[in-house]
């Protein structure tokens, strides 16, 4: 994995997961950057007690957050959550005020960028897959069994 800038007129792809053992429960979330299908970088962290839809707008926010250091440009965000990609593209009404705050939250960083587009993306997707470990990876070795 190497980090590099992504320059203008190339795009930064980014996959993102978020998990809960339980629902709300021990989460985390995970993101990787892919630029022509190779892994550029990835992150994942432990947040707590937080519901799988929390973890997954954090994933979301942390990935737009560090995507500074690699594009200003055009960024495509894949999500396996229908409920986080239709919220944040204003297809679905967020009933949860905490949810409304951090898609909100989701909208400031975009303007960071010239474009940010969302997708929702099954989970058979190989990076959604390696998001996913990602994420339980960090909940084993909190000693946090699965369901």
């Amino acid at each position: 994995m190497k980090k590099q800038l992504v320059k203008r007129g190339e795009i930064l792809e980014i996959y993102v997961d978020g998990a809960a053992r339980k629902n709300p429960g021990p989460a985390s979330w995970s993101f990787i950057y892919v630029k022509d299908d190779e892994i550029i970088y990835q992150k994942s962290e432990y947040i707590g007690n937080a519901t799988n839809n929390t973890a997954e707008y954090l994933a979301i926010i942390n990935a737009l957050k560090e995507a500074e250091k690699f594009t200003r440009w055009v960024i495509k965000v894949y999500s396996d959550s229908k409920l986080a990609v239709n919220q944040i593209k204003k297809n679905w009404r967020i009933n949860y005020p905490h949810l409304s705050e951090l898609c909100n939250k989701v909208y400031s960083l975009c303007n960071k960028y010239s474009k940010v587009e969302f997708y929702h993306i099954g989970r058979r997707n190989a990076f959604i897959q390696k998001c996913d470990k990602l994420c339980n990876d960090i909940l084993d070795s909190k000693g946090f069994k699965k369901i």
